[in-house]
């Protein structure tokens, strides 16, 4: 059976959309960068899983926030 659908390329895709990023100003990639965390924080304040994502995301920061504590007292001085 032969089927009509053709699909893009996923890695092809990639770089068409890094070469149209590529080619905005720095003001408009900082708002498109701005409007993707935006949505993304909108993705997570309308889950049914707020609580528990919202948690990981808690921890990674307090591990990130540990990770620079150890590597400013080991390299900082």
């Amino acid at each position: 059976m032969d089927l009509p659908w053709k699909f893009a390329d996923p890695q092809e895709e990639a770089r068409r959309a890094a070469e149209d990023f590529q080619r905005l100003s720095p003001t408009e990639r900082w708002r498109e960068i701005a409007s993707m965390m935006a949505f993304g924080w909108s993705l997570v304040r309308s889950s049914p899983h707020r609580q528990a994502i919202e948690k990981q995301m808690d921890e990674h920061e307090l591990e990130w926030q540990r990770v620079q504590r150890q590597l400013f007292t080991q390299h900082g001085r």
